[in-house]
């Protein structure tokens, strides 16, 4: 059975280590306690690895350096790419349970800041554009995910549909699953939100829709992701994925940017959005403070 690329990548990382470990006894320690426990130390801090290896804190930064990454939360965001997969939730509060809060919400943070700072360059290339045009000139998009990954589909339908017409939204448990791939493929932009760990049933719906002709694009996290092969374009963003749950804060970022783009070439936009504001006051929708 050919082997997961995954697999693959983490275990080119091992190999990596088990290199440089041979320069002195500190990274041997290093690589040794990484290799036995790379799910664990995804929840850890620089610092608490050290104690853990028995080590400085110095030497967890420089080993990470001789690795090749700008630091250990670089290390730790390129780990969790490759063992995202088979985390479990139950696994997750195990690791967390007990830690110190506060230095774990500071790693956290951190690394959320970096995953936001890549936002401007991962805007910029070639494939973010392309699905800004897609979006605007397709006839018809539908929004597809399932389980965590799909709690980003209201906000991203609720905004497409305020700016453009013929916008749905479909998850597992919609009937309308069963049938959409009797949608006609030359109309219809299937837009898709993947990320760990990745759903079966959604997997196995976008080569479905593949095999049937449809033009499929997605945001997932990395380039190992399974929708990889099956989408074009595709944006790859990076999560967090230190915590009980994954933290989404930075798609949904990229997501409202991406609206926003789509927005400005969206033609006769502000005719459409004065006609949803009559419509909306006309219903009351929105809460109004009145003065006696």
């Amino acid at each position: 059975m050919r082997e997961k690329p995954r697999i693959k990548e983490l275990q080119i990382l091992l190999q990596k280590m088990v290199d440089i470990a041979n320069d002195s006894s500190t990274y041997e320690k290093l690589a040794a306690y990484i290799e036995k426990n790379y799910m664990s130390i995804l929840f850890m801090t620089a610092g608490e690895l050290a104690a853990e290896a028995n080590v400085s804190q110095g030497s967890v930064s420089r080993f990470c350096s001789a690795l090749g990454y700008r630091g250990y939360n670089d290390f730790l965001r390129n780990l969790q790419k490759f063992v995202s997969e088979e985390i479990t939730a139950p696994q997750r509060l195990q690791y967390i349970s007990g830690s110190n809060n506060n230095k774990k919400i500071r790693n956290i943070l951190e690394m959320e800041h970096k995953n936001i700072d890549d936002l401007e360059a991962i805007i910029n290339q070639p494939p973010y554009n392309e699905l800004v045009h897609k979006l605007v000139e397709a006839e018809k998009v539908v929004l597809l995910s399932a389980r965590m990954s799909a709690t980003m589909l209201p906000y991203t339908c609720y905004i497409l549909n305020k700016i453009r017409s013929n916008v749905v939204q479909i998850t597992p448990h919609d009937p309308a699953w069963d049938t959409l791939s009797l949608e006609n493929p030359e109309k219809t932009l299937v837009f898709g939100i993947v990320f760990p760990r990745y759903p079966n049933t959604l997997i196995v719906k976008f080569q479905e829709l593949k095999e049937r002709g449809f033009t499929i694009a997605a945001i997932t996290d990395s380039m190992i992701s399974p929708v990889s092969k099956m989408a074009d374009p595709i944006i790859y963003v990076p999560i967090t994925i230190s915590s009980i749950f994954d933290i989404y804060s930075t798609p949904m970022i990229l997501l409202n940017l991406l609206l926003r783009d789509v927005a400005k070439r969206i033609g006769g936009l502000q005719d459409r959005l004065d006609a949803l504001e009559k419509l909306e006051s006309k219903n009351n929708i929105y809460y109004q403070k009145f003065d006696d």
